[in-house]
């Protein structure tokens, strides 16, 4: 059997968004993912930690697939990852939940790839930008 895909989407402008839209539709229909838009889920950034905990214990790969916004993640992703991932369930002498998973950011930026270079206007790397997350 496959691995289970599970693909954490947030955008908050997602209705104006082209590459997010896209990657959306390319995945939608896919055997083994599921596809959670936070944004349409959660409005009121009221997270049910419990049920997001659930859903990430029951998936082999966890996708977060949102934009750049200010060198970070939308805030509710970030909110997210702040409730979700908690002490004794994600890190900690307890938290070994996401123990041989596979975890996989997939970015959208409004800018080129020169754009995010020690020489372009943003003076860093992608990759840099995103240490936090890894």
């Amino acid at each position: 059997m496959p691995d289970s895909i599970l693909v954490l989407f947030a955008h908050p402008a997602y209705q104006r968004s082209r590459a997010n839209r896209r990657m959306v539709d390319a995945i939608a229909d896919l055997d083994h993912i599921e596809l959670r838009d936070l944004y349409e889920e959660y409005p009121d950034f009221n997270i049910d930690v419990p049920e997001e905990q659930k859903r990430l214990d029951a998936h082999d790969i966890i996708v977060f697939q949102h934009p750049l916004y200010w060198y970070s993640c939308p805030a509710l992703l970030k909110e997210w990852l702040d409730l979700v991932l908690e002490f004794g369930y994600a890190f900690g002498p307890e938290g070994v939940a996401l123990q041989g998973k596979k975890l996989l950011s997939v970015v959208t930026t409004g800018g080129s790839t020169e754009a995010y270079s020690r020489k372009g206007v943003n003076r860093f790397s992608m990759q840099e930008l995103l240490v936090p997350f890894a």
